[in-house]
C-alpha cells in the first residue's frame, strides 16, 4: 500500500462530506482532517491489513472494495464497501490485527492513528469515537440477533 498526495483537496473534501464516518464533522472540521490526514491507494489484491501485525491505525475506505478474510481461508467472512471503517479492534485494544482485509479492486483509504488524532480538536476526535462506538453497538446488536436466530 503506497501513500499518495496526489488528491486535490476539493476532491477530497467532496468526498469526505458523503462518507458516514465523517457526516457528524463540521465543513471545517472535514478540512482540519484533510490538514493532517494521510490517504493511501491499495491495488486491486493488495494487503491493506495483515492478520497478527501489529498496527494501531484504522482505515476508511472512501473508494474500491475489499474482503476480510480470516486464517487465510479463501471466503470472506465480510466485504467492506466504500464508506465503511475497519481495524478499529487494533486501534482501541492496542492488539494484533485480528484478520487479513485484501483490497478486490483499487481501493483509496484515509489512515487514522493517534498521531493524527493528537493534531485534532477534541470535538473532532468525540464525533470520530462516537462513530466507533456505534458501529460496536450495532456490531454486538446483530451478533444478538445472529445467536437468538440460530437457538430457535
Amino acid at each position: 500500500m503506497k501513500r499518495t498526495t496526489s488528491f486535490g483537496r476539493a476532491k477530497i473534501l467532496f468526498v469526505l462530506q458523503k462518507i458516514p464516518f465523517f457526516k457528524p464533522l463540521t465543513p471545517h472540521e472535514r478540512e482540519k482532517l484533510v490538514d493532517h490526514a494521510e490517504f493511501y491507494i491499495a491495488q486491486e489484491g493488495e494487503l491493506i491489513i495483515e492478520q497478527g501485525t501489529l498496527d494501531t491505525a484504522f482505515y476508511v475506505l472512501m473508494s474500491g472494495n475489499a474482503s476480510v478474510v480470516v486464517n487465510g481461508v479463501k471466503e470472506p467472512v465480510a466485504n467492506v464497501e466504500p464508506g465503511s471503517f475497519f481495524g478499529e479492534m487494533s486501534f482501541l485494544l492496542n492488539t494484533p490485527r485480528s484478520s487479513n482485509v485484501i483490497s478486490k479492486k483499487l481501493c483509496v483509504l484515509i489512515r487514522i492513528d493517534r498521531r493524527l488524532l493528537g493534531k485534532l480538536d477534541s470535538t473532532i476526535r468525540e464525533k470520530m469515537k462516537d462513530q466507533i462506538i456505534v458501529k460496536l453497538a450495532n456490531t454486538i446488536v446483530e451478533h444478538n440477533q445472529q445467536m437468538q436466530s440460530s437457538e430457535k
